[in-house]
């Protein structure tokens, strides 16, 4: 049970005034006149001068028992949130007060500690965004530097093969830094995120996307199915356009085998006939069960070996999930690893 500061002193004052009570009135039985200390001349007159004494070293004992108690419910678990405040300002950001207390104090330092492992986790991330980005861009950079140096060198036939490449590459990195961007800004600023609304039939956005993967991989199989008379969506085209794509993509990246289909599936929510589901399909390495609760998060990359591969900085969930709350909707991933991942996007129309 919670017990707040202001009880624990209240309740320490109680006993300390039934201490000097009990005391006050055990020194008055011994040291004032009466039967109990028999006959005069027995030595009740010499107790009777040191009764005010007793009473005020009695006080000051019990007054610095209540000060010790006192000094160790607030003042060394104070000190204590000084010195853990003190060493992750400095840096130490493993420093934590470790207080287990069921009043103020003790939540004051449950809220310290929790910045501690927020701040911790942050600082992780950046490193993290710092090192996907330095490999994401060295190798369209190096590719772009040797098409430039062969333009340099007058072979203008190779110069010219290289332009498609370099195109993709350019692509590539406008899509890294404007990933990296629109993250800084809307999930670290807590902007909210600008939407220009239109209507739009859920079968022009699964055609479109379709159409979009199939020419950055030809080689890929998608299998599409849209539902008839699905209702119509008042979504941002652009941004919900890049939430299908980023699904499709990492559909792609996660599916080794390039024999092996993606489904594209737009239908009517079940439980909600008035909701859009885009549903995608993917039969290929699937998703840990303890990377499945943090694909969200920004920067997360689960299997960092397979990411190098696979490129990203671990950005795409995140936005996607971004712009699928700005519309109403939500995104959820189920998978089993080696058995596949199925991503369903839900739009309210």
């Amino acid at each position: 049970m919670k017990r707040r500061l202001a009880t624990r002193l209240v309740l320490l004052a109680i006993a300390q005034m039934i201490v000097l009570a009990i005391a006050a009135m055990v020194i008055w039985y011994f040291t004032v006149p009466g039967p109990h200390h028999g006959p005069p001349g027995t030595g009740g007159g010499s107790w009777r001068r040191f009764g005010p004494i007793l009473t005020l070293a009695t006080g000051f004992v019990v007054l610095a028992g209540g000060a010790v108690l006192t000094a160790r419910w607030i003042v060394r678990p104070v000190e204590r949130l000084s010195r853990t405040a003190r060493a992750i300002g400095e840096g130490e950001l493993g420093a934590r007060s470790g207080l287990r207390r069921q009043d103020e104090i003790g939540v004051l330092g449950t809220r310290l500690d929790e910045m501690a492992d927020r701040l911790e986790r942050l600082l992780a991330s950046e490193r993290e965004l710092l090192a996907n980005v330095a490999h994401e861009l060295r190798t369209p950079l190096s590719r772009i530097g040797v098409a430039l140096d062969l333009a340099a060198e007058g072979d203008s036939t190779r110069a010219r093969a290289s332009l498609e490449d370099i195109a993709v590459d350019v692509a590539e990195l406008e899509t890294i830094l404007d990933d990296i961007l629109t993250t800084m800004r809307f999930e670290f600023g807590r902007a909210e995120l600008p939407l220009r609304r239109a209507p739009v039939e859920p079968s022009a956005i699964a055609t479109t996307a379709a159409e979009r993967l199939r020419a950055r991989h030809p080689e890929r199989t998608l299998e599409l199915s849209v539902a008839p008379d699905l209702p119509e969506l008042d979504v941002d085209p652009v941004l919900f356009r890049r939430v299908v794509d980023n699904l499709l993509e990492n559909a792609h990246k996660y599916t080794p085998d390039a024999a092996s289909p993606i489904a594209l599936n737009v239908t009517r929510d079940p439980t909600n006939p008035t909701d859009v589901v885009f549903e995608v399909v993917d039969r290929g390495v699937g998703i840990a069960a303890d990377d499945l609760a943090q694909v969200f998060t920004a920067f997360f990359r689960g299997d960092r070996s397979r990411s190098r591969e696979t490129g990203g900085v671990g950005l795409g969930l995140t936005l996607a999930r971004r712009i699928a709350t700005a519309h109403g909707g939500t995104i959820s991933l189920t998978s089993e690893v080696g058995s596949g991942t199925t991503a369903r996007l839900t739009i309210p129309a």
